[in-house]
């Protein structure tokens, strides 16, 4: 019941700010999948398959003025967890921020925002409704942070682009410690098919602990599709411990055969045992270096609405002690739309 009158107050907010008299758009879009197990580590999980709504967002965007712009974004998502009793769908404040462009090529933001790890590269990628990024997907950072960022360009033609932010590194919920993040980032786009872009991030996980993340993309984009190479590196360092590193590369490539139809290959390799590995919608065991694949062919119905045949794998190689889970393989029919 407290979660209906949350969404139904946050609705309500946002439908009162459109009738005020202030440039303005709202957006939504979601995705999911019916999906498919067809082999897993875990005997009970086999064959499992269903309906599920992965997320939902909605979206106001404001110009408060020539200068000032405003977004509050409402996301809903299942838990995403095998066995789990947690059913329904939860609403969260994703965005919260406000944007002041006090010179032509540059802006500050405060608030609820995207934080610099991978916003871009997803954006290039432009399928995370198939799946997440790699550092997203093996929850090496969030997407989201609450803090203060300074973005811009060195140059008038926007080929040289920074971002700067110091934040709480707590997503987007509350903070309730003293411990941040500084992170920076900078994309040179020489024109409009290419992407380079490097960026990092110091992040103070307790008073003994920290965790840095280095990270290089390049990318190219053409008529005939896009292809993008990942490769970033975390370390982890505490007090009276050996360092942990995890070293990840990353290759994707979009082809598109016509308007109605394209195709995704997506090749990850962990060269580093997972740190955390993933529990939601999609098996990844931590402590093993992990491979995943992911195939997909979409189908372009309408502009605004696509669905996506697709397979994801996941294997393993053996460990310290010679132990190699099982692999991990999911055949999805993923759907989003755009209204």
């Amino acid at each position: 019941m407290k979660k209906r009158v949350t969404m139904f107050v946050l609705l309500a907010t946002l439908l009162v700010a459109v009738s005020q008299p202030v440039k303005a758009a709202f957006s939504a879009y979601a995705f999911g999948d019916y999906y498919f197990i067809l082999n897993s580590p875990t005997d009970t999980q086999e064959d499992l398959n269903g309906f599920w709504l992965r997320r939902v967002y909605m979206t106001y965007d404001a110009d408060i003025s020539d200068k000032i712009k405003a977004r509050a974004r409402l996301e809903m998502h299942s838990d995403g967890k095998f066995g789990t009793s947690e059913l329904t769908l939860n609403p969260f404040v994703k965005d919260a921020y406000v944007s002041y462009q006090f010179h032509p090529l540059h802006a500050v933001i405060l608030g609820i925002q995207e934080s610099l790890t991978w916003a871009n590269i997803e954006k290039f990628y432009g399928y995370r409704h198939l799946e997440k990024t790699p550092f997203d997907l093996y929850k090496t950072r969030s997407s989201r942070d609450f803090g203060l960022s300074l973005k811009g360009s060195f140059d008038s033609g926007k080929k040289f682009n920074y971002a700067f932010m110091y934040g709480n590194y707590s997503s987007y919920k509350e903070e309730i410690n003293q411990y941040k993040q500084v992170s920076g980032r900078f994309t040179f786009n020489p024109d409009a098919n290419w992407m380079f872009e490097i960026s990092g991030d110091l992040v103070n996980l307790s008073a003994t602990k920290k965790s840095s993340l280095l990270q290089a993309f390049a990318g190219f984009t053409g008529d005939w599709g896009r292809i993008g190479l990942n490769y970033g590196r975390e370390t982890i360092t505490e007090d009276g411990k050996n360092d942990v590193n995890f070293n990840l590369f990353s290759a994707f490539l979009v082809g598109k055969f016509s308007p109605k139809l394209e195709a995704v290959v997506r090749y990850d390799m962990c060269l580093d045992p997972l740190i955390s590995g993933n529990d939601r919608f999609l098996l990844i065991a931590k402590g093993y270096e992990a491979n995943f694949l992911m195939a997909g062919l979409g189908i372009n119905i309408h502009p605004k609405f696509q669905v996506m045949p697709n397979i994801k794998m996941i294997s393993y190689k053996e460990d310290a002690a010679g132990v190699t889970p099982a692999d991990f393989s999911q055949f999805n029919i993923t759907f989003y739309w755009v209204f």
